[in-house]
């Protein structure tokens, strides 16, 4: 081989060298050699990507594996996109095996949308499998007879796959249970009906068309506990009592009032007339002396009056030790 072919070799040497050195330097190959055994192969090309972006190719990568491991129908892009997005790819692959497992006609797609939404999507599923129970107590109405009747009731729900995303949620399912049973309380005749047929309360509850729109289908509901409360029509009795006495107390208490202004007045009146009395005689005593000056009445007229005056008071005293039994 001649000096050219050589120095032709050498160059050629150090360039793949150069490249493999800068090869090992970009590219995980940690990762791609581990991709590559677990048949979940990974381009150099997108590892190299992932590093220049500052992401984690190794923990990309695993995730990727897993997916391939469990045949579920995702592409390195789908769990890349989602790590990027801040999802827990841990969570939704295992979900989505879940769904697999279980039959479920659920894609990586709504599996995304449930855990954006908030909820975590192994739980959701679980309940679509898995019909979860919840109790709703004190339900209170009052019957025709006046008579409050309380009752508990248990529903069985069971998620409906097609409403995962948008659908309302079972405080809406609660809230259309209670004033279901509410209006068969107010429908029943007496609450004695109740207590004979409770059934009677849950009527019209399992109505498909109430709970098209929600997360969750009602599947079955049951009366737990009926209790009998408050006497709604005594105690209404009572407070109309309450009512009439506490009024009839107010008038007694203004014809009270009245009578005492009343005769607070003929006291007044009474006073003024012993006034005028007393104003009266006071003038006697200035008329018959007017009238003795002017010889209209003698001093013997007036000394036979006081005498009229005196026999007249003597009378009156003897009458009234008379009407005492003296």
């Amino acid at each position: 081989m001649n000096t050219a072919g050589i120095i032709a070799l050498s160059v050629i040497g150090g360039i793949i060298l150069i490249a493999v050195i800068l090869l090992f330097a970009i590219v995980p190959m940690k990762t791609w050699i581990m991709a590559l055994f677990s048949r979940s192969h990974v381009s150099m090309l997108k590892l190299a990507s992932l590093r220049f972006r500052k992401m984690k190719p190794m923990e990309i990568t695993q995730f990727y594996i897993m997916a391939k491991r469990a045949k579920l129908n995702l592409s390195f892009i789908d769990i890349e996109g989602y790590y990027l997005a801040g999802g827990n790819c841990k969570e939704a692959i295992s979900a989505l095996s879940f769904a697999k497992s279980a039959n479920l006609p659920v894609d990586f797609e709504k599996i995304k949308a449930i855990a954006f939404s908030g909820q975590n999507p192994i739980e959701v599923l679980e309940s679509a499998v898995k019909p979860k129970t919840i109790n709703i107590t004190g339900i209170k109405a009052i019957s025709q007879d006046n008579i409050e009747v309380i009752v508990d009731v248990r529903a069985t729900l069971k998620l409906n796959i097609n409403n995962i995303i948008g659908g309302l949620s079972e405080d809406t399912i609660m809230s259309k249970i209670q004033k279901q049973v509410i209006t068969n309380i107010a429908l029943s005749a007496n609450h004695k009906s109740v207590l004979a047929s409770p059934n009677d309360l849950i009527v019209g509850v399992l109505s498909a068309n109430q709970y098209a729109a929600c997360l969750y289908n009602l599947v079955s509901v049951e009366v737990l506990h009926v209790d009998i409360g408050r006497d709604i029509g005594a105690e209404m009795i009572a407070k109309n009592a309450e009512k009439e006495i506490a009024l009839a107390q107010v008038e007694a208490e203004k014809h009270k009032h009245a009578a005492i202004i009343e005769a607070e007045q003929m006291k007044v009146r009474t006073e003024e007339m012993k006034t005028a009395v007393l104003e009266a005689e006071a003038e006697v005593p200035k008329a018959i002396a007017e009238a003795i000056k002017e010889g209209r009445f003698s001093v013997m007229d007036y000394y036979k009056l006081m005498n009229l005056q005196a026999d007249t008071a003597m009378r009156r005293s003897m009458m009234n030790r008379d009407d005492k039994g003296e």
